[in-house]
């Protein structure tokens, strides 16, 4: 989590998160709606825990297990660029990892810059299988539609509709470019 600055965590040799700086509770009541768990969600709530809980589907949990341990094993920090929107805005991030002693990593999010979203687009997570759901790549934010990868706003005017239900991803540029 993160706001304009930097938010860093810190994860044990299993992906365990056992530090957190920077002003997670803060971003994350402000960005979180009524359809996540927010107080499960707080500093207090996530240290201790596993990295993999809070990542929603198979594929991007795999895609950072390979980036986690491609740093681990080569001792050498990476950065990925990523996409974090609000409903208004275009977020465009970095994730930096880098190695810590014990096979331990030190994870910062930091937001490069960001642009309008014009027309807004609100996204909610696919859990209640009432709505139609559609694909988002969890790095770049894409929405896919007929097989392709729309930018949301691209995609509300394509389905002449401003919320999503989504279910999470990684498209095949981001699985590639990573």
């Amino acid at each position: 989590m993160f706001s304009k600055g930097s938010t860093v965590y810190e994860l044990d040799a299993d992906n365990q998160i056992c530090h957190i700086d920077g002003d997670w509770d803060q971003f994350l009541q402000a960005n979180t709606d009524e359809h996540q768990d927010y107080e499960n969600l707080k500093k207090r709530q996530v240290l201790g825990n596993k990295l993999e809980a809070y990542v929603q589907d198979t594929t991007t949990r795999m895609l950072l297990h390979t980036v986690f341990a491609y740093v681990r094993q080569t001792q050498q920090t990476k950065a990925v660029p990523y996409r974090c929107d609000s409903a208004d805005q275009k977020r465009f991030m970095s994730m930096q990892i880098e190695p810590l002693a014990d096979a331990g990593l030190r994870v910062s999010h930091t937001q490069l810059s960001s642009e309008p979203l014009d027309p807004p687009v609100e996204i909610h997570p696919a859990n209640d299988g009432r709505a139609e759901t559609v694909w988002r790549c969890s790095i770049c934010n894409r929405i896919e539609s007929d097989q392709v990868w729309l930018e949301p706003d691209e995609a509300a005017q394509h389905w002449c509709r401003h919320s999503f239900h989504v279910s999470y991803t990684v498209c095949p540029v981001c699985m590639n470019t990573i």
